[in-house]
């Protein structure tokens, strides 16, 4: 199994303003009747240690999403997690909003 990852770096001003749009906007895109995308989930980075600032600045965000298997990961990012994307800076701005994305492989214990 992989789990496509990704990290939204929130300005504290637009964190509201984030959570109304991926809930009403983002997450129908990423998750549907058509998607391959599994087991959603959104959780807030609630500390960075040994940076006690972090928080004050900004958030993160990581939305994640459960696939069978690399390419079909992949093929969603391309049909489903790009147009989000750019939705998303559009929307909130480069300045305020920046992402990144990372692909993790599950491995068992």
């Amino acid at each position: 199994m992989f789990i496509y990852n990704v990290t939204f770096m929130v300005d504290n001003s637009i964190k509201n303003d984030f959570l109304l749009w991926m809930r009403s906007s983002a997450l129908s895109m990423l998750v549907n009747a058509e998607s391959p995308a599994r087991e959603p989930r959104l959780t807030l980075v609630a500390e960075v240690p040994g940076d006690p600032e972090f928080a004050k600045q900004a958030c993160s965000f990581a939305f994640q999403a459960e696939f069978p298997d690399m390419p079909t990961a992949k093929k969603w990012a391309e049909i489903y997690l790009m147009p989000v994307l750019g939705n998303y800076t559009e929307k909130f701005g480069a300045e305020r909003a920046l992402s990144f994305t990372t692909i993790l492989e599950n491995v068992e214990l």
